[in-house]
């Protein structure tokens, strides 16, 4: 099993193959790693398919707060900016599993 921190230098990997990258993307979401997945959105030097799935994975609630972050700050621009604000409104701010 890859520790998070393999898992974003193997996204940041250019030599590695997309299916690589997206997994471990994929991973990083599982594993709730919030800020390594806003570091990726921001990340100039990456495919922005890369930087687009990870804005993705940012969209659950224990998320949310890093993506209002990007939305609020001077990170993204065009239409990295406004898939992160569409994200923003579309991702709840609870899981809203809680009892009833």
């Amino acid at each position: 099993m890859s520790t998070p921190e393999e898992n974003y230098e193997t996204a940041t990997d250019e030599s590695a193959d997309r299916d690589a990258r997206e997994a471990a993307i994929d991973t990083l979401e599982t594993a709730n790693e919030c800020s390594r997945l806003a570091k990726l959105a921001r990340m100039d030097g990456i495919d922005e398919s890369y930087r687009e799935l990870a804005l993705d994975a940012l969209a659950h609630p224990q998320c949310r707060t890093r993506l209002r972050q990007l939305v609020e700050g001077d990170d993204l621009s065009g239409s990295l900016r406004e898939r992160a604000e569409r994200l923003l409104d579309e991702t709840p701010e609870s899981a809203g599993a809680g009892p009833s």
